[in-house]
């Protein structure tokens, strides 16, 4: 709720006026498909006695292949003297996974001492498993956007918003080397969710072409330095919780081709990147088993970086 007060408030401080809308008033649904590919990835270090292996490095990477599919809401207004140019407007979208099957996990880590572990000096990644994942997760994202006209087909302005991305793993069996002796294993190895929260600023533009103006490009880069990542790692078969709380930055990227193809329908194709990379500390504790009770943190890093391709239709009036 008070990222939806802000944005009026922004939209105040713009000088633009509730009763703007008044004129040249239009409500856009929207049904859309998107299909993303890249990664989520937790990166923590942390430091032990020589004895224990002395300093340490695990990375773990989450795969983002999945398809989503939701609905998009808006509502503005155009320019009064071009009304093929919008003027301002407010959009709500929901999208939620429809495939779970998101690819595969890649678990690696680096240790100083390897002879601490009974193992001769090893060069590169000491562990390495893969592991098969499934996803499920949602994005909500709200944003409004003021466009200046420039020319009678060229629009650009503020954008301002708030972006919100939980996505939960459900990971199973691993196959891989440790050191130089293969493992491999099967059945649930590990459970993680991860949540980004980004409210993020920046520009937006329309370009209109065509003969008869029926085609639209339409460009968004948005930046955040007040981007936060929290995630939860229970590794199954080791009894142990990891906890992270990370902030930092993330910006987004979206194009999109708009077709006018019939009366008030209008067709879409898009893509959008986005990246986030955060900072912080991981909290790790054993429930259960042999060390139960035990507890430390480390050093963390979160990080995410997705491509997706974007097929939308809408509906005007």
């Amino acid at each position: 709720m008070r990222y939806f007060i802000i944005l009026i408030a922004a939209g105040c401080l713009l000088g633009i006026p509730i009763r703007s809308f008044a004129s040249d008033l239009f409500t856009k649904i929207a049904f859309e498909t998107r299909h993303s590919n890249g990664d989520s990835t937790y990166h923590i270090s942390f430091d032990d006695t020589w004895e224990n292996g002395g300093h340490g490095e695990s990375e773990v990477e989450f795969p983002l292949a999945s398809t989503m599919a939701g609905v998009s809401l808006a509502v503005g207004n155009r320019h009064e003297k071009k009304p093929n140019l919008t003027k301002s407007q407010f959009c709500l979208t929901w999208l939620g996974v429809v495939s779970q099957a998101a690819g595969t996990m890649k678990d690696s880590d680096w240790i100083e001492n390897d002879a601490a572990f009974g193992q001769a000096p090893h060069a590169g990644k000491d562990l390495y498993t893969e592991s098969d994942a499934k996803l499920q997760g949602t994005i909500y994202d709200m944003q409004y956007a003021y466009h200046f006209s420039l020319t009678n087909s060229l629009t650009l302005g503020p954008i301002i918003g708030f972006r919100y991305q939980e996505f939960e793993y459900d990971i199973y069996g691993y196959r891989g080397k440790y050191w130089t002796t293969p493992v491999s294993g099967e059945g649930k190895v590990l459970e993680y969710r991860i949540t980004y929260k980004i409210p993020y600023t920046g520009l937006s533009s329309d370009l209109l072409f065509g003969k008869n103006k029926q085609f639209q490009l339409h460009l968004t880069f948005v930046y955040s330095d007040w981007a936060k990542a929290d995630d939860r790692d229970n590794h199954v078969l080791r009894y142990k919780l990891l906890e992270g709380d990370c902030e930092g930055e993330a910006y987004l990227i979206n194009l999109n081709l708009d077709w006018k193809c019939y009366a008030r329908w209008v067709l879409s194709l898009g893509a959008e990147y986005v990246d986030i990379e955060t900072d912080g500390r991981q909290h790790q504790s054993y429930y259960a088993g042999p060390y139960k009770g035990i507890t430390y943190d480390a050093d963390d890093r979160i990080t995410s970086s997705s491509w997706s391709s974007i097929l939308r239709i809408s509906y005007a009036f």
